[in-house]
């Protein structure tokens, strides 16, 4: 109830605050509301090569994305603890032409856009597995009060980007809106898994920094966030049965969701920690074998059509606490194991139905070609930027 009633005063100051900025003119302007920023970052350089829109970027803590290359004034470290660049933020998104946004942000609950305004949602998942926005089975608990907020904050997405039509109805469903809010151009970062030149990049950076991997198999271990797992001793995969299996001709990398620490763990020959140490897309550029649970990775990852295993030795308990969006085992395009010994099993004995994997992509990746972030540009600025 003090929680609640925290975010109820901050919200009332943000609104009073906004609504004084809005009496200033709409600029010439991108401002975008980065949680993740892999999306953003993608979004930052076209605006830049393609329009002359004055780009400043919000920052918020939890942000990985350091938008190297950005002149320190445009680039504001955004949360309610700095009051100035909070009051600095504010005033751009009042006074911005587009707005970009990567997740839930809480303060659009009180950021009433002018008309001229458009925001888009670019999320940071080209698909999604466990049920999320009014959905939720979490914040079924939460007062009234929580869910208006919720509500509002999802009206102020005037576009939502998605690479899928199965997505946009996802889309639609959670966040409570219609068809003319989805723009079927392809999530942006899905463009770097079309790209070469990108691609090699990435294996050589992972390569020189991993040279353990050299010779070996990789596989990638990236299971998803759980509500009560912000620390992790213990992982729910046997890596010694995995090394004595395996170790002779694999190599695994362990990657835990960015919000978990991973404590008690050291690397070892045949199985490193890559938890916040390496990106998720240099990674899974020199993935041979991605074994992973309720995460969207598989979403991604399927446009190289290379080999995926589901884990989700906890389904019947996540799906009663978190809820799917699916019927998991029709969903999965690759094996579904509970135990280590039946992944073991299912790359022993190369179980992969590509077929699958194909099928799978074509309908999640539907609309990413490798040009999604171009049309994304083309179609927000072409009726905002050419006044």
């Amino acid at each position: 109830m003090i929680r609640e009633a925290g975010i109820t005063v901050y919200l009332a100051v943000v609104r009073i605050i906004f609504t004084v900025f809005k009496l200033f003119p709409v600029r010439n302007k991108t401002v975008m509301l980065a949680s993740f920023g892999d999306n953003i970052e993608e979004v930052r350089h076209e605006v830049t090569r393609r329009t002359d829109s004055h780009i400043v970027v919000l920052r918020e803590p939890s942000c990985r994305n350091a938008f190297t290359g950005m002149e320190n004034k445009n680039r504001i470290n955004f949360s309610p603890k700095r009051l100035l660049n909070l009051i600095r933020g504010i005033y751009h998104l009042a006074t911005a032409k587009v707005v970009f946004v990567d997740n839930y942000h809480l303060i659009l609950a009180a950021c009433d856009f002018k008309e001229k305004t458009t925001c888009v949602q670019l999320w940071h998942a080209n698909g999604a597995v466990k049920l999320f926005g009014l959905r939720d089975k979490t914040t079924n608990a939460r007062p009234d009060s929580a869910h208006r907020r919720f509500r509002q904050v999802y009206d102020r997405f005037h576009k939502v980007v998605v690479s899928s039509d199965a997505m946009a109805d996802i889309f639609k469903e959670a966040f409570g809106l219609e068809e003319e809010n989805m723009m079927r151009t392809g999530v942006p970062r899905t463009d770097f898994f079309h790209s070469e030149d990108r691609l090699d990049q990435a294996r050589r950076k992972m390569h020189e920094a991993l040279p353990q991997m050299k010779g070996r198999t990789v596989i990638l271990y990236a299971p998803t966030f759980r509500d009560d797992g912000f620390t992790v001793r213990d992982l729910p995969i046997d890596l010694k049965m995995m090394e004595q299996a395996l170790g002779d001709t694999h190599h695994l990398l362990v990657h835990l969701h960015p919000a978990v620490d991973f404590k008690g763990f050291e690397s070892t020959t045949f199985a490193t920690d890559t938890s916040k140490r390496h990106d998720i897309f240099d990674l899974l550029s020199v993935t041979d074998i991605l074994i992973t649970d309720y995460s969207s990775i598989p979403f991604e990852f399927s446009t190289l059509r290379r080999p995926m295993i589901f884990y989700p030795y906890d389904l019947e308990q996540y799906e009663a606490t978190r809820g799917l969006w699916f019927d998991y085992e029709a969903l999965a395009p690759g094996p579904v194991v509970r135990t280590t010994e039946g992944a073991i099993k299912a790359i022993e004995a190369d179980s992969f139905n590509m077929e699958a994997i194909e099928a799978f992509d074509a309908v999640w990746n539907k609309y990413a070609d490798g040009n999604s972030t171009k049309r994304l540009i083309e179609a927000v600025y072409k009726e905002k930027l050419e006044d």
